[in-house]
């Protein structure tokens, strides 16, 4: 069993989506409660892989509008899909944010065909959600947020040009060796201050083609990651998934934490 925790503001809007998900499967008596914790990345390069890889990037990544469009067959996956792309790539944060030093984690989604879950994980109605997220688990052997479950993601070098959508895009590379032409950024969430004084911004990211997300075919950093892992988002809309919850005061604000188990 793996135990990892959500609260914080990271990815709050994507607990609306799924709040909203389940509202159109005619389910309306959940409060919108669900926030995330973001867990942190550090990470060490050398300056000739930070180079290269950010040069990857530049080279390949587009704006939404420039690449092709995913299509999707699954209704409610388009729903959560479009609520998403609302949300925009602007920026949300405060002043304060801008005297931080910056972080970035990619949040990856994938759609999952249903032949390939598990009855405990896909429901039968054809219209349910087989969108997930896809997690990485940090080693136990590391100084910093040993074990933790998180996304793959890390500080901003000075070779992102200050920009949090390449540092997530060169990060998930080097971490989980996931490229950038198969990630399409759709939203930019909440930015948030971490516990180590950091402004980290979640950018989420729709993979296209999906198994280029399957963790059994990733190349993981094994010196960052240990293991990856998808979950299906609507995993996460369930109570009965939900172990413990608590509220924390954090940074001005006040975060519901919820823990979850997940074989």
């Amino acid at each position: 069993m793996i135990a990892f925790l959500s609260g914080s503001a990271s990815i709050k809007p994507l607990w609306t989506i799924i709040i909203y998900y389940l509202a159109v499967n005619g389910n309306k008596n959940n409060k919108n409660d669900f926030n995330s914790n973001l867990r942190s990345v550090n990470s060490c390069n050398n300056n000739d892989k930070i180079y290269s890889i950010t040069t990857e990037i530049n080279n390949n990544i587009m704006t939404e509008t420039q690449q092709q469009q995913p299509a999707l067959t699954n209704p409610t996956n388009q729903i959560i899909l479009d609520k998403l792309r609302a949300l925009g790539m602007h920026k949300k944060e405060t002043p304060h944010h801008s005297t931080l030093k910056r972080a970035s984690v990619l949040v990856p989604l994938f759609e999952r065909p249903p032949s390939s879950q598990s009855n405990t994980t896909h429901p039968k109605n054809p219209n349910s959600s087989s969108i997930h997220v896809l997690f990485t688990q940090r080693p136990t052997t590391l100084s910093s947020h040993p074990g933790e479950v998180c996304f793959p993601g890390g500080r901003q070098d000075p070779s992102d040009r200050s920009d949090d959508v390449i540092t997530a895009l060169r990060e998930t590379r080097e971490e989980i060796g996931l490229f950038p032409h198969s990630i399409l950024p759709i939203a930019r969430m909440e930015t948030v201050e971490s516990k180590h004084s950091l402004c980290v911004t979640p950018i989420v990211g729709w993979i296209d083609p999906p198994e280029a997300a399957e963790p059994s075919g990733l190349e993981l950093n094994l010196e960052e990651v240990e293991a990856a892992f998808a979950v299906p988002l609507e995993y996460f809309a369930r109570e009965e998934n939900c172990v413990e919850k608590y509220s924390v005061e954090w940074s001005g604000g006040e975060f519901v934490v919820r823990t979850y188990l997940f074989e």
